[in-house]
């Protein structure tokens, strides 16, 4: 059986594709099997949150994170039935690794004298993770965020509203990609994005000379030099690299 991150990671990438495809009945079979367990929705949603979890001390963090390791193998535990059929349900989806989920999936397993290591390592980086800053996104407009509310929405089981109803066709392509995004891929991602558009910017600043157009354009070049790589603001990064084209 696929570890609770990888299912998480699968599970989100085939409701993706479903809809992509138009495969609603597939989906309608997805959801119907998550909304039977309470615990896996938590679980999952905690997964998600952690992302953008910040710790302001190292030792604060390191506690947190041994607490958190006890409570992921009993909860984890207690969800082996259930993630083995859903992962059977899932079936074969190519995703990429997430290290984060990595890290707490190791976390979640029992201990023994051969994984020792492994969890030493599991919980620097979570450590590491939980201390490092990050923007953390404060919206009370879902439609404005579709990549960060989508799971949400789909636990909510309003996931046919928010997906049809917001996303054209190639923002569902864009965002299937921006889901499967490692963060350490997302950040390179981000800082390359965010060199193009300052480029971008400064071209068309140097051949303005209307002066409300410059005002609007150092106003975007001053918001793009502060985004902190997240995957929110990697789908706005890609927004506004479109309409600059």
């Amino acid at each position: 059986m696929s570890k609770f991150g990888v299912i998480k990671t699968k599970m989100l990438t085939k409701l993706t594709e479903s809809y992509s495809n138009k495969n609603k009945e597939e989906v309608r079979d997805i959801l119907k099997t998550i909304k039977e367990n309470k615990n896996f929705k938590e679980m999952y949603l905690f997964y998600e949150e952690i992302e953008n979890k910040y710790i302001g001390d190292k030792e604060t963090a390191a506690l947190y994170v041994e607490g958190l390791s006890t409570m992921l193998k009993n909860d984890v535990n207690e969800l082996n039935s259930f993630c083995s059929a859903l992962d059977k349900k899932l079936g074969n989806i190519d995703i990429q690794n997430n290290g984060l989920y990595e890290s707490l999936d190791i976390l979640s397993e029992k201990d023994t004298l051969s994984n020792i290591e492994e969890k030493v390592t599991a919980k620097k980086k979570l450590v590491e993770h939980l201390t490092t800053k990050k923007e953390i996104l404060e919206s009370k407009d879902s439609t404005l965020v579709p990549n960060e509310t989508l799971l949400q929405s789909v636990l909510a089981n309003n996931f046919n509203a928010l997906y049809n109803n917001t996303l054209s066709e190639s923002q569902k392509e864009e965002l299937k990609n921006i889901l499967s995004i490692p963060y350490d891929e997302l950040k390179s991602k981000t800082t390359e994005l965010k060199e193009s558009i300052i480029e971008q910017v400064s071209t068309l600043l140097n051949e303005s000379t209307d002066n409300d157009w410059v005002t609007k354009l150092n106003k975007v070049k001053d918001e793009v030099v502060q985004m902190e790589p997240s995957k929110y603001n990697y789908y706005r990064l890609t927004e506004l690299k479109n309409g600059l084209n």
